[in-house]
């Protein structure tokens, strides 16, 4: 595989030949923008906005959401009188029902996986700002892009049917009137996702599709946004050309208390540091080019240092060598001239020798340039968001200390994802949790097996009389 300069200048600079910070133009890892004001999620969001915005795109139906219920009334009734030819104080009674059972505090309340597709991507809440409101639409589209990326935008979705008569008279009714709500369009986008990561994706949503529907509509904000939170843990330490095997990331039920020393502080220390955070925006700027500027012609992807470098070996690197010698010189020179504009810029590192003699050399180079040569104001843009966005359900502040935590919510229904109805070893369920990148130290591992005895989840039976087993039904 050859590497195409002119792809970097394509990407990297404007229409005048001026260079231009770009922020995932060759492969799309994370989902935010370099922009603190564009997008992002935190508390104040929800976890309901990116399940609408997956629906939607994944039955690709043009549907929008429902954030006007005056006008979906409106809609509704107008449907129900016209079309089904229903009388009209039939259709004010359908309409009073349809107030008070989908509506509660002026937004959707979802009774049927038939709407959840409807759910729009922020709350009608007049606690949420203006600008939060426009932060959040971008935000939480992105992570609805996400999750489509992981199941290809071509998963076959199981069937949403509803036998409940309401349910099915309304769902017609809006599939008619789907273009009166005032919705916002789902703009698509594809994001590289972790093989391993698509593949249980899959085969989980799936799972909980499967379950009765109020099992769906509690949990299905759940399965999607530990999905998100997933991929990005994982997405993170890839980020840097160094990246050998994944660590552990251990985890800590909201319950418990810790010390500085706890495996959960010393992970999260061990593998995102400050350091390494504050440099998420020049570490990916770096494998960004790379993708940009190697020559493919039908894939979109190629992917991390890893399998970057599996393809680069494809050619000998002297047929490449000038090439990437070039590459670091001209992103050195261009940065250089934009920094020279901008007096507070003056601390960046100093001019290195762009002389490489491996591919290994040249990604170490380039990475390099890009987080020394990165502006200081990007510094906590990325780490924000990351932090914003984990906070809303799994990362805490201790003490100064990141933990990665689960809530008692969170930790049964990922035992049920876990164990599938099935009667499992608690063995192996830690070792599901593993798999998952999700690790619990022995004082951990207690708590959560004296949680699940007092839910009665736990079986000491067994015919050995030493094993314990555990099974869960949402």
């Amino acid at each position: 595989m050859r590497i195409d300069i002119s792809k970097y200048k394509e990407h990297y600079h404007d229409s005048k030949g001026k260079m231009v910070d770009r922020w995932q133009e060759g492969i799309k890892l994370l989902p935010f923008t370099s922009n603190p004001s564009q997008d992002g999620v935190d508390k104040g969001a929800g976890l309901s906005g990116a399940t609408g915005a997956f629906f939607r795109l994944l039955e690709k139906d043009q549907v929008q959401a429902i954030e006007d219920f005056a006008a979906a009334e409106s809609k509704v009734r107008s449907y129900l009188v016209e079309k089904c030819r229903m009388k009209v104080s039939q259709a004010d009674e359908f309409i009073r029902m349809f107030r008070d059972i989908m509506q509660v505090n002026g937004s959707l309340n979802v009774t049927d996986t038939a709407f959840l597709k409807y759910i729009p991507l922020v709350p009608d809440d007049d606690m949420i700002s203006t600008k939060n409101k426009r932060k959040y639409r971008s935000g939480q589209t992105k992570l609805g892009n996400l999750l489509a990326s992981m199941a290809d935008l071509d998963f076959a979705i199981p069937n949403l049917e509803s036998n409940n008569l309401f349910s099915k008279l309304l769902k017609d009714a809006l599939v008619e009137c789907t273009s009166g709500f005032g919705g916002t369009k789902i703009q698509e986008e594809v994001y590289y996702v972790l093989p391993d990561i698509r593949k249980s994706f899959k085969d989980d949503f799936k799972w909980i599709m499967e379950q009765d529907t109020t099992a769906i509509v509690r949990y299905i904000h759940l399965l999607l946004h530990f999905y998100v939170c997933y991929t990005v843990l994982q997405t993170l330490p890839k980020l840097s050309y160094r990246y050998k095997e994944q660590k552990p990331y251990y985890f800590i039920l909201k319950s418990e208390r810790i010390s500085t020393t706890h495996d959960a502080v010393l992970s999260w220390k061990n593998i995102l540091p400050k350091t390494f955070m504050d440099r998420i925006y020049g570490r990916s700027q770096a494998l960004d080019i790379i993708n940009c500027v190697l020559e493919r012609k039908d894939e979109k992807f190629v992917g991390f240092y890893p399998e970057v470098l599996t393809r680069l070996s494809e050619t000998p690197f002297e047929e490449n060598k000038a090439d990437c010698e070039e590459l670091l010189r001209l992103y050195q020179k261009d940065k250089r001239e934009v920094f020279s504009k901008r007096s507070s810029e003056s601390s960046s590192i100093e001019e290195i020798d762009v002389t490489v003699n491996s591919y290994e050399e040249f990604f170490k180079k380039l990475e390099r340039l890009c987080c020394g040569l990165q502006s200081p104001s990007y510094i906590s843009r990325m780490r924000k968001k990351i932090v914003d966005l984990l906070s809303m359900r799994f990362l805490q502040l201790r003490r100064g200390n990141y933990v990665l935590t689960l809530d008692n919510e969170m930790l049964v229904f990922l035992v049920a994802m876990i164990t599938k109805g099935q009667r499992v070893k608690l063995e192996e369920m830690y070792k599901g949790f593993n798999r998952y990148g999700i690790f619990f130290n022995r004082g951990t591992r207690l708590a959560i097996e004296s949680y699940l005895l007092k839910l009665n989840l736990l079986d000491r039976k067994s015919d050995s009389g030493e094993a314990q087993y555990v099974k869960v039904i949402l």
